[in-house]
Formats: structure tokens, sequence, C-alpha cells
């Protein structure tokens, strides 16, 4: 301050991090290049007039959620993702699988279980679109930049994950010619029972407009299970049924399934934090949602158990799946 103006003391000039208020740090990267970046959290959201429909399906579907805080920006992603860090950290993820996958066909290894793969592996990808377009949503009605970037990038990680299942396609299509890889797996979505659980999930999503009912049903149910069952269960048989190279990528892509986990669980552990009544607001949409994950868990175990041997084998699926969705919602704070 200047002392000696005889106006009085002179404020210091705002600083360009002001908006974070009395942070009493310099902001990270990662906090300058997110804070306060939606341009739709306003009284009108959008540019145009406050009866126009993209108007009132923020008010509507956002802005009177049950699920409300003080301030949305408070939350941070727990792992801190920028735009650059995350294209940095992918482009090393598909560096590695790009070599894995050359080193096989360098091999000349012989594909085998395509039985298995055509059942299990392949129709994924209309799973994977279907998470890609709900978080595609949930990053649109996100309340605040810190949660809507999380959700972009889970996004990306859809679109990379239907890009890496089509590109294994048609590999599998090559192989086995007979098969007719990649003209099958939309009857087996629609129509195998064992998908049933799933799909079902996908479509109720699309059909969820609340943004507190979409992260609840997308992040916190369906999409943790999918991930358990079509990745993480799926390397398992993969790997006892010598699919190798099959097991290595859905290992691989479950990388992205835990972050996914790592940034929902923080952001429900904030929400609670904030607001204790919160947690009953997320604990009666996990009810709604229940049916549905028993669903899941109960076809998804029958998808993979028919190519082992056992028969209890479907028993240990469906109850490692259940316990590792109750361990993520005990991280969150949260219990069925």
């Amino acid at each position: 301050m200047d002392t000696g103006n005889p106006e009085g003391p002179r404020r210091p000039p705002l600083k360009t991090w002001s908006a974070f208020g009395t942070l009493g740090r310099r902001p990270s990267e990662y906090e300058i290049v997110t804070h306060q970046m939606n341009h739709t959290l306003r009284d009108k959201p959008l540019e145009i007039g406050p009866a126009q429909h993209g108007n009132l399906w923020l008010m509507r579907h956002r802005d009177a959620a049950k699920l409300a805080v003080k301030d949305w920006d408070g939350f941070r992603d727990p792992d801190q993702l920028t735009y650059r860090k995350y294209v940095t950290a992918q482009d090393n993820s598909e560096t590695y699988l790009d070599a894995v996958f050359q080193e096989f066909d360098r091999a000349g290894r012989a594909e085998t279980a395509p039985d298995f793969l055509q059942t299990c592996l392949t129709p994924s990808r209309y799973l994977a679109h279907g998470l890609q377009m709900m978080s595609a949503y949930l990053q649109q009605l996100a309340p605040s930049t810190y949660v809507s970037n999380c959700a972009a990038f889970q996004a990306a990680d859809h679109l990379r994950r239907v890009q890496r299942v089509a590109y294994r396609t048609r590999q599998l299509d090559r192989a086995f010619p007979e098969r007719s890889f990649g003209a099958a797996e939309r009857a087996a979505w629609e129509q195998a029972s064992e998908w049933q659980g799933l799909r079902k999930g996908i479509e109720r999503l699309l059909v969820t407009f609340d943004w507190d009912d979409a992260f609840v049903g997308l992040n916190l149910v369906v999409k943790p299970l999918a991930d358990e069952l079509t990745l993480r269960q799926f390397a398992v048989v993969a790997g006892r049924l010598d699919t190798e190279l099959d097991a290595l990528m859905a290992n691989h892509l479950f990388l992205d399934a835990e972050r996914s986990r790592r940034w929902s669980a923080a952001l429900a552990r904030f929400a609670i934090a904030e607001d204790s009544a919160n947690r009953g607001r997320l604990q009666a949409l996990i009810a709604k949602w229940r049916p549905i994950a028993g669903e899941i868990v109960e076809t998804g175990s029958r998808l993979l158990v028919s190519f082992l041997p056992g028969p209890n084998s479907a028993d240990q699926i469906a109850n490692e799946a259940e316990g590792a969705w109750q361990s993520f919602l005990g991280e969150a704070g949260l219990q069925t």
C-alpha cells in the first residue's frame, strides 16, 4: 500500500487469480485452466431467450437438482488432469498398446477362442459407445468445470475403447473370415440374454435427464459394474483361455476405469462433506438403480461363465463383481 498518498492508502492491484478468493497461494496449473470456465453457470445459462428449450433444460435438469452444494468449484479431481496432461498420458498408453499389438503380429501367434471373443469382446463396442454418450451428457450438465472436465476425459476414454475394440474386431475378422466378425455383434448386443442387463442399464441412462441421477446411474452404478465385468473379469477369463493379447488390452483399458472411480468417489465424498443431507440423496438414487445393478451382475456373470469349466464359476464372478462394486461405494462414503 502507498502510505504516502494524501488521498489515503491504495489497495494493491488485483492479480489474475483473484477469482479464487483468499487462496493463500498461487493456484496450480490445473486450477488456472479449470476454474470457472463453464459459461452456462449464470441466471440465464445460454445467450438465448430465457424461455428457449436449452435454457429451460439446464435450469430444470441441472440447476434444480436435489443434490446440491454451496459451491461446486470447491471440488478437485484427485488426478488434477488438464488437457495437456490427459493427452500426454493417453498418448503413452496408446503407444504401449500399439507396441503390444505389433509384437503379437511379429511373433505370428495364432488367434484362439473365437467363440469367446465374438460373444464377450467385440459386442462391447456398443456398450462403450453408450457409456461415451452418457459421459458426454454428464459433461454438458455438470455444475462446475472441475466436474465437467472429469466427465469429458471419461467420454474420451470410451471413444478410445470403441476404437480399440473396432480395431481388434477387424483383426479377428481377418483371422476368422468364416465367422463374420463385425457383422454379428449388433444382434448379440440386442438379443443375447447375457448382454441384456448391460443393455438395459445403458438404455435407462439414455433417458435419465437430471444430472445428479445421471451421475449416480452412470458413474456409481452402471459404469463401474460394466467395467468390472467386461474389462477386469473379462481379462481373467481371457487369460485362462490363452487369449493373452485381449487380456492385456482389457487390463490396460481398466486403468481408465480406475481413474473414473477415483474422481467419482471423490465427488460423492465432497458432496456429503458440504451437506450431510446429500448422503441420503445419493443413497436414494443408488436404491433406485439397485435392481438394474442386480441384473447387470447376474447376466454379465453368465456372459463370461459359459466359457469356463465348473458349476460355481458364475457365482464366483458375480460375487467378485458385486464385492468390487460395494468396495467402490464404500470409498465414496455410500452403500447399497
